[in-house]
């Protein structure tokens, strides 16, 4: 009996293991993403002006998003994933080296076509990988 007490005690260390192996990682110093705006225009310091933040695009629109990062890391990679109606996912990434409040912005085009298929997307954005925050969007 005493065996199998051991081998039981045994796998549920290895699962236990193997379940913090998908954990994602946190990101590295103090860094943390503050907001998320979702707009149509971006000002030249990278924010969202008031008049151009939405949710709502229309399907030639290019969706932006700007990013604020709070903290202190060296060489960071921001990453925008971008989801469509469909499922399929395109991902832009840009290596940050934020010290205090950061803006970073993303953009994600029309396809080839000029035109987004009608639905709901979201962005989610990631530092090294890991989640930090998702925004609803959708064109009509």
């Amino acid at each position: 009996m005493r065996p199998r007490i051991a081998l039981t005690g045994a796998v549920l260390v290895v699962l236990a293991a193997l379940a913090g192996c998908n954990k994602p990682a946190s990101p590295p110093g103090d860094v943390a993403v503050a907001d998320v705006v979702l707009g149509r225009a971006l000002a030249p310091d990278g924010t969202i002006a008031e008049d151009a933040r939405t949710n709502h695009f229309w399907t030639t629109d290019t969706f932006y998003a700007s990013v604020t990062l709070e903290g202190t890391a060296a060489d960071v990679t921001l990453a925008a994933r971008w989801t469509g109606p469909d499922g399929a996912a395109a991902e832009s990434s840009k290596s940050v080296s934020p010290r205090g409040t950061t803006q970073v912005a993303f953009e994600a085009p029309p396809p080839q076509d000029g035109r987004w298929p009608e639905g709901d997307y979201r962005v989610e954005i990631l530092i090294n990988g890991a989640s930090q925050a998702t925004r609803d969007l959708n064109a009509r």
